[in-house]
């Protein structure tokens, strides 16, 4: 079911697990992997999102102890920025949306109600000014979980039309350096979902190379329902991200440190990944609790992030653990 707009008014918009944007306007194939619910205008390029937060999705369900991965955030936020930039900036259907940056923070462990309901996006976003056939775009947002601050997120993007996204990956697969992956590849061994905090092997995006110092190399299962919804024509911005989060996880374990999730995550996307072509995951630590994030392929670094782990969830005393909790 579509609500794609509700009249201006205030953050409290209504919320229905089966009400759903339209998927193409946040670039899915399926209506499962849509985590927006509606979205009501509030003036000066603000906006109030109402996520659909499923209980058993294959990444984004909830945990036994009830909270939120927090890249749930992640992906919701992608989301409404794709979302915004068509319905309201005139973002034209068929442009390409390729992703510079990526920020969040949670301000606690994430318990929602069990499907979003009680969240709330409060969306800024802005056109950068330049060239009007330029659609250069950035998007701030607070978390509300029921009504309390909770985190904040940010994200940097293009927009760009067929012929001019056509160019500049042709001009990112020029550059890429041919690597020989067949030793690579024979070596990897993929990691247990529970050493990356997931419940299913096809959740895994990480192979260990032997050598934890060598790190870890990247999985590309294009088949994946949730990671490739639809078709691409190089590693996804959000398979990379995935990677730094299990990445964190297993290098805190390694640590000693106790991490179940990512606290904030600071993310740069420099350069387009090549499909069919190895990348490799390095996590190194910068300071207590804190990591410094890498994904190559063969000699180009594809993106960089400082990642901090987030704490131990209290026990199930409230909505919130606590108080005050590449291309697209």
């Amino acid at each position: 079911m579509y609500d794609t707009d509700i009249a201006p008014g205030d953050t409290t918009a209504r919320h229905c697990a089966d009400v759903h944007v339209p998927r193409a306007l946040v670039h899915k194939s399926a209506d499962r992997e849509v985590l927006l619910s509606t979205v009501r205008p509030l003036g000066d390029d603000r906006f109030a999102v109402r996520p659909r937060w499923p209980h058993d999705h294959l990444l984004h369900h909830c945990a036994a102890d009830g909270t939120r991965d927090s890249l749930v955030v992640v992906e919701t936020m992608r989301q409404a920025g794709i979302y915004l930039s068509h319905r309201f900036h005139d973002v034209p259907a068929d442009h390409a949306f390729v992703l510079h940056g990526f920020d969040f923070r949670l301000d606690a462990p994430l318990r929602d109600s069990g499907d979003g309901a009680d969240v709330v996006f409060d969306v800024v976003l802005r056109r950068v000014p330049g060239s009007p056939r330029r659609f250069r775009l950035t998007a701030e947002a607070d978390l509300l979980v029921g009504g309390r601050p909770a985190g904040h997120a940010s994200m940097r993007w293009d927009a760009l039309p067929p012929a001019q996204y056509a160019l500049v990956r042709s001009r990112s697969a020029a550059v890429a350096a041919p690597f020989d992956v067949t030793d690579l590849t024979a070596e990897a061994r993929i990691l247990p979902p529970a050493a990356v905090g997931r419940d299913h092997d096809d959740a895994v995006l990480l192979a260990s190379l032997g050598d934890a110092s060598a790190g870890w190399q990247l999985r590309e299962d294009t088949g994946h329902p949730a990671l490739f919804d639809h078709g691409s024509d190089h590693v996804p911005g959000m398979v990379i991200v995935e990677g730094f989060r299990q990445a964190v996880l297993v290098r805190a374990a390694a640590d000693a440190a106790d991490a179940r999730a990512l606290g904030s995550l600071q993310t740069s996307f420099l350069a387009f990944g090549e499909l069919g072509q190895p990348v490799t995951i390095t996590a190194e630590p910068e300071s207590a609790g804190a990591y410094l994030l890498a994904a190559r392929q063969g000699t180009r670094t594809l993106a960089t992030a400082l990642a901090t782990i987030g704490a131990a969830a209290a026990p199930l005393d409230g909505l919130l653990a606590g108080a005050g909790a590449v291309a697209c």
